[in-house]
C-alpha cells in the first residue's frame, strides 16, 4: 500500500508573505491623524512605545489573551493610548485614537501581498507541498489571509493571539505539530531570525530567512520567489508495509 504524505511549508506571515506599511506602528499614527489632523508623530517615534505591549515580547510566557480577540486588543489600547498622550494628545483623543487603530490596522486596503507571493506559493502547491502559515499576529489573521486572496493555496493558519505562544516558542510549534497530525511539516520560512529561525531550527525544522542574512539559518535569500529553487519537490510518496 502506498500513502501520499503531506509535506509542509510552515510560512510566517507579515513580513514574509504580506506587508502593511508600517506595521501596528504605522495603523496607530494613521488613527491618530484621523482624529487629530496636527498629530505628528512618526510610525518611527511611537515603535519603542508599543513594544511592551505585544505578547512576542515576552515571547517566554504564555499570555493571558489566548484566543480572546477583545482582551488581546484591550490590552493594546492601553499601551496605545498612553504612547499617544506622550505626544501631547489629550487623554479623550488618545483613546478615540487607539480604539481606531484596530479597524485601521486591519483595513485589507492598507496591506498588499508581496511581490512574487501568490506564484510561489502555486508553484509549490503543485509540486506537492502544502502551505500553513505560523504567525505573531492578531486574532483577525485568518480575516487578513483571505482578504489579500490568498485562503486557496494555505491550508491552515495559525496566530499567536488565538494560540496564546508566541513564536519561538516551543509551545508554539508544539501546538501546531499536533495539528498537523499525521502531515510532516520540513521547512519554515520567515523574515525574523529570533522568532523564525531559531525557533524553527530549535522544533527541527530546515529554516529560509527571507530579506537578509544570517549564520543562524539554512538558507538566506533577498526575495520569496526562491524559495521553490531551494526546497524543490517534497518527498510525496511513503511504501508502508
Amino acid at each position: 500500500m502506498h500513502e501520499i504524505l503531506e509535506n509542509v511549508l510552515i510560512w510566517d506571515f507579515e513580513g514574509t508573505l504580506a506587508v502593511r506599511p508600517g506595521r501596528f506602528a504605522g495603523a496607530l499614527a494613521d488613527a491618530a491623524r484621523i482624529i487629530d489632523g496636527t498629530f505628528s508623530a512618526s510610525t518611527a517615534d511611537l515603535r519603542p512605545l508599543l513594544s511592551p505591549a505585544f505578547p512576542w515580547h515576552s515571547k517566554e510566557l504564555m499570555h493571558k489573551y489566548a484566543g480572546d480577540a477583545d482582551s488581546w486588543w484591550t490590552n493594546i489600547e492601553k499601551y496605545s493610548t498612553d504612547a499617544l498622550q506622550q505626544f501631547g494628545l489629550s487623554s479623550s483623543v488618545s483613546r478615540e485614537a487607539a480604539r481606531l487603530a484596530r479597524s485601521v490596522y486591519l483595513d485589507i486596503s492598507g496591506w498588499r501581498r508581496i511581490d512574487g507571493t501568490v506564484e510561489t506559493l502555486e508553484i509549490l502547491s503543485e509540486r506537492g507541498w502544502v502551505h500553513v502559515i505560523m504567525s505573531n499576529f492578531a486574532p483577525e489573521l485568518e480575516l487578513i489571509v483571505d482578504g489579500l486572496g490568498l485562503s486557496d493555496p494555505i491550508a491552515m493558519a495559525f496566530s499567536s493571539a488565538i494560540v496564546g505562544f508566541e513564536k519561538p516558542h516551543e509551545g508554539f510549534f508544539r501546538y501546531v505539530f499536533e495539528r498537523l497530525g499525521r502531515a510532516r511539516a520540513v521547512w519554515m520560512i520567515g523574515d525574523n531570525v529570533d522568532a523564525d529561525i531559531k525557533g524553527a531550527r530549535a522544533a527541527g525544522l530546515k529554516t529560509i530567512l527571507l530579506g537578509e542574512h544570517s549564520p543562524e539559518a539554512d538558507h538566506s535569500i533577498p526575495a520569496i520567489f526562491q524559495v521553490a529553487d531551494i526546497v524543490g519537490s517534497p518527498p510525496g510518496i511513503r511504501k508502508d508495509d
